[in-house]
């Protein structure tokens, strides 16, 4: 799949590049991590549709199994947009 990225910025002043989204960054968008996918781009999963099996680590460096460790309990999956460092 080719994804095509959105390099929509302006420059606000000296290392200062506002996106489209009016978030203010020290690169233009479309570089590193400001690289945001334009169009349609698979997101995951619908609403209610289960999800795939995941096991990872917590930030305690514990395993995580996301259907096993929620023990038959609903389970609220929050992402959030990466920061620009």
């Amino acid at each position: 799949m080719q994804i095509e990225r959105d390099t929509r910025s302006a420059e606000v002043g000296p290392n200062q590049h506002e996106d489209a989204d009016g978030y203010i960054g020290p690169v233009p968008a479309g570089s590193g991590p400001r690289s945001n996918p334009l169009g349609e781009f698979p997101t995951g999963p619908a609403v209610g549709e289960r999800l795939p099996d995941v096991v990872a680590l917590n930030s305690d460096g514990n395993t995580v199994d996301l259907h096993s460790d929620r023990n038959g309990q609903q389970a609220v999956l929050i992402f959030t947009r990466s920061v620009v460092w």
